[in-house]
């Protein structure tokens, strides 16, 4: 008989490339951490207070690039209007899907890779499913309103959620591209990036 786990780990990822890591293993503290880390109010409160019965820590919302919090039993993720889903993948799992064919099954849906990058040199690979848009115009304006949520939601590959503050996005990528965009943005190939 397996017995669940309410271990919590989380990890806040700093503008300033920090990571600082909270422990957390009763059941009632787990589950109240996860459900005010669902709000969508998380990134623009002033602090993000954690507390503890030995200490407490207040780290300002301004700083953080993002939270993952590692856990066994992650709440529903609280996903923007028409996504469907959004979960880390990684490296190998990324670039074989990049070079996959569309399925036929999937009319639907439009499934996007996206390699994220925030201002403390953060970077995360997400697969993105939403519903499918009908017209360039809401392509376009998908990824303009991307950098306008309070707060992008997503599934941990290994298990647990994360959250990224899309004020600390320095750069997305995204493939396959939609079409209609490459013809209203600058043309170039990404070759490599280098941190200067």
């Amino acid at each position: 008989m397996k017995t669940a786990n309410f271990d919590l780990t989380l990890d806040i990822c700093a503008e300033d490339g920090s990571r600082t890591r909270f422990y957390q293993n009763d059941e009632a503290s787990v589950g109240k951490t996860l459900r005010q880390l669902i709000s969508p109010r998380l990134f623009s409160q002033p602090l993000l207070t954690l507390a503890s019965k030995h200490s407490v820590s207040a780290i300002p919302s301004r700083t953080i690039d993002m939270i993952l919090a590692h856990t066994e039993s992650p709440p529903p993720l609280p996903l923007p209007p028409d996504w469907l889903d959004i979960v880390e993948v990684s490296v190998e799992a990324f670039l074989e899907e990049a070079y996959t064919e569309e399925s036929p099954e999937a009319k639907d849906k439009t499934v996007l890779l996206a390699e994220i990058h925030t201002l403390g040199d953060w970077m995360i690979r997400l697969k993105l499913e939403t519903t499918n848009r009908a017209t360039i115009q809401e392509r376009r304006q998908f990824l303009a309103h991307f950098f306008d949520l309070p707060g992008i939601p997503f599934r941990l590959e290994a298990g647990g959620i994360g959250f990224i503050n899309p004020a600390k996005i320095s750069r997305v990528t995204v493939s396959p591209p939609f079409k209609g965009i490459p013809e209203a943005a600058l043309p170039a190939d990404l070759l490599q990036c280098v941190r200067s």
